[in-house]
């Protein structure tokens, strides 16, 4: 093999490659990192983001200080199309993106990561093996080696979508169909009621929430396209029991469909938004992207440390992802759907019945990935449930439709919390998960064709 420029090779400079690339430095490896944009302003077209204040700790990284932090939020509220509200305790940081990564890239650098400005042409092939990454440098092109390739390219996916087919591998990039364009404001001189958290509006997929200085952003996501997008805002807008002067606007994509059932090939390894690693219910996915990347730095280093780094030795980094996170999301993005589509009405209604709608369920669905109800919860919810069949206030296609995505959902649920433990049960494993995939798209497909 000729001379490596690297141990590892990461396409994309944003919270996922950054981490990952900091953190296997630390442990001595060589890496190098390969950005598109500039480095000082990445992350300007998002602007504030939010991360739940656990994660810091969580993942090793120090809290954020001075104009980097925005501001700090103790509860999010759920807000019917009624204006019923349920509040939860969920200690937040509203933070500058361009500040976060530009304190990340720091921490790198101070590791010895070489930060690289070039845009990915596509993977270095040797015999179908990935070996590093063709890049554009101002008027040239270069061709970078290294043992393993990191994809933390975002949604657009600077490699994996350039990668030949293969039995492995899915090199089928995301569709608009499975996106959720995001449309958000920034509002000044904001009056009227307005509480002081997130507010979170489940009918529109939109928020609310402290932007810089006295600002707030409003925004929605939506499927189909962006024009979609800015009219569901200004549907949002009109329902609100507030109002502002707009000083700003932006918009983006995320991706909103499963991952590659395989994370990982022979010299590679996806992550973050290229690995479509989004939580589902809310869309960020910084917190949900770093933990597929502890998990990868982890099996990277030990692969790295043995001299193996084909499927085999990577494979680790896909059951562990797979079976836990993986698998929440999962059930999380075949059945959001169904609920996402019910009536102004019916989200009312559901809003009123004891043991559906509750502080703790809405704080485990933000913390912990999980939807759940207790026997007692359950028991508690089902009188009130026939009563709204009866009453004409829960339609019999709602419930069917919900039922049948849960038992999709759950179905997935399992068979990723089953994930085969090396490269051997993939082929069956994958078939199997199709069948249930196509129910669950055929859904979320209905949906966003009708937005």
């Amino acid at each position: 093999m000729a001379e490596q420029d690297a141990d590892v090779l990461i396409a994309g400079a944003g919270s996922a490659g950054t981490y990952v690339a900091w953190r296997l430095a630390e442990k001595g490896h060589r890496c190098m990192v390969v950005e598109r944009d500039a480095l000082d302003s990445l992350g300007a077209q998002i602007g504030p983001f939010h991360m739940e204040e656990s994660a810091f700790e969580r993942y090793g990284i120090p809290p954020p200080e001075g104009d980097e932090l925005l501001h700090r939020i103790e509860a999010m509220t759920l807000v019917s199309p009624g204006g019923r509200r349920l509040s939860f305790e969920l200690p937040t940081l509203c933070m500058d993106k361009p500040s976060f990564h530009r304190r990340l890239h720091g921490y790198a650098r101070e590791a010895g990561v070489e930060l690289v400005r070039g845009e990915v042409v596509g993977p270095v092939l040797e015999d179908g093996l990935v070996r590093g990454l063709e890049i554009r440098l101002a008027d040239c092109e270069s061709a970078l080696r290294a043992r393993l390739v990191v994809d933390a390219s975002g949604i657009e996916g600077a490699v994996r979508p350039r990668m030949p087919p293969g039995p492995w591998r899915e090199n089928d990039p995301v569709t608009p169909g499975d996106t959720i364009f995001v449309y958000m404001e920034t509002w000044a001189d904001v009056e009227g009621a307005l509480g002081p958290g997130v507010e979170s509006y489940p009918r529109y997929i939109g928020w609310c929430a402290p932007g810089p200085g006295d600002t707030w952003i409003v925004g929605v996501g939506t499927g189909g396209s962006m024009d979609a997008a800015r009219v569901r805002h200004r549907v949002l807008v009109d329902s609100l029991p507030f109002g502002g002067r707009v000083a700003g606007s932006t918009g983006g994509r995320i991706p909103y469909r499963r991952p590659p059932y395989s994370l990982v090939d022979d010299g590679l390894a996806v992550v973050g938004d290229a690995a479509c690693m989004n939580k589902p219910f809310s869309g960020e996915g910084v917190t949900s992207g770093l933990a597929g990347c502890a998990i990868l730095i982890e099996v990277a280093d030990r692969a790295l440390a043995s001299g193996e780094i084909d499927r085999k030795a990577l494979w680790a980094y896909n059951a562990r992802y797979f079976r836990g996170q993986g698998a929440k999301f999962a059930y999380l993005t075949a059945s959001m759907p169904a609920l996402m589509g019910i009536s102004p009405a019916e989200l009312d209604f559901l809003f009123e019945v004891p043991g559906i709608m509750s502080e703790e369920a809405a704080r485990r669905m933000q913390e912990e990935y999980e939807v759940s109800t207790s026997p007692g919860d359950a028991l508690r919810a089902l009188p009130h449930l026939a009563g709204g069949l009866l009453k004409g206030r829960l339609r019999p296609s709602t419930v069917a439709r919900i039922a049948g995505s849960g038992m999709t959902a759950g179905s997935l649920r399992r068979l990723y919390e089953r994930y085969p433990e090396s490269p051997a049960g993939f082929h069956a494993w994958a078939t199997r998960c199709d069948r249930y995939w196509m129910k669950a798209n055929a859904l979320k497909h209905g949906l966003f064709a009708s937005m």
